[in-house]
């Protein structure tokens, strides 16, 4: 996890949306300045996209996830609604994730496999390794994270919507960074020990 992935998501994700919020509620309204928004955590999704455009399930996800989000905003037609669409497509995702791991089809796996490919390892090798029952095992309860990281936090968007309207934009973009981040760390643990595992069984294979 980079420093300068953080910062930059920092930067397009939280300061740059609440900036602007701030700044063009008053002159151009509280819908088109949340359309403004997200101006900047959209490109800087294709920038990210772009640079990983090899990467198949990442780099669609990525994509798709975007253009369904990008839609959902300009369909909206109101700040209000534009909120509630956050928190369904939240729950849209939460559900996603869950699916992929009923039917044994973790999507963070899938995620990690492209990944690996980037760096030079042998996808095929690698899926082989992924899918051993304890190293599949951990995809599981780590896309099971991801799925509770996206519930959580459609729960506290409405909760803030509720309580505070539309003035619970800024808000939630803070929350949401603060969770987004702090699962995304807890899941990290999980990626260290699937390492981990992989680590000794090649060494013990090479010592045997």
């Amino acid at each position: 996890m980079g420093k300068r992935m953080v910062m930059f998501d920092v930067v397009f994700y939280v300061v740059f949306p609440i900036v602007l919020w701030h700044a063009l509620r008053s002159p151009v309204g509280e819908y088109g300045a949340m359309l403004i928004c997200t101006v900047p955590g959209a490109v800087y999704t294709v920038y990210r996209y772009w640079r990983i455009r090899k990467v198949q399930w990442f780099g669609t996800f990525l994509i798709v996830n975007l253009a369904v989000s990008t839609l959902l905003n300009i369909f909206a037609g109101s700040a209000l609604q534009m909120l509630w669409n956050d928190v369904w497509y939240s729950i849209v995702l939460s559900v996603f994730f869950l699916v992929t791991v009923v039917v044994k089809r973790p999507l963070l796996l899938y995620f990690s496999l492209d990944f690996v490919e980037m760096q030079g390892a042998p996808r095929s090798v690698m899926k082989r390794r992924f899918l051993e029952r304890d190293v599949f095992s951990l995809f599981q309860w780590i896309t099971v994270g991801f799925a509770l990281r996206d519930g959580l936090l459609a729960a506290i968007k409405a909760y803030l919507i509720v309580r505070y309207d539309v003035e619970a934009f800024d808000r939630a973009i803070v929350i949401r960074e603060v969770i987004g981040w702090g699962i995304t760390i807890l899941c990290m643990l999980g990626f260290v020990r699937i390492s981990k595992i992989i680590s000794e069984r090649e060494n013990r294979h090479h010592s045997t």
